[in-house]
């Protein structure tokens, strides 16, 4: 039987070159940590170049990500 986990991620963009950066959201958009870029070497802060924030779910299997894909319901919710 499959188990799952999941993970909350934000999309930003470099403001300086326009690299797209997925960062987990709880370091990019709660603590709002400094970015610097791996391409063009600008820092900024991600909390304002968000783009788009979504929840991916991870199917498990004997300790082994399976698959991954969007979430579809906010996590922990079972159409109760």
């Amino acid at each position: 039987m499959a188990e799952k986990a999941w993970l909350d991620v934000a999309l930003f963009r470099c403001p300086s070159c326009g690299r797209y950066y997925v960062e987990a959201s709880w370091y990019a958009i709660e603590i709002g940590a400094d970015i610097e870029c791996g391409s063009c070497g600008a820092e900024f802060n991600p909390r304002e170049h968000l783009l788009d924030r979504v929840m991916l779910e991870f199917e498990v299997r004997e300790g082994r990500i399976a698959s991954v894909r969007l979430a579809r319901e906010p996590m922990g919710h079972h159409g109760e």
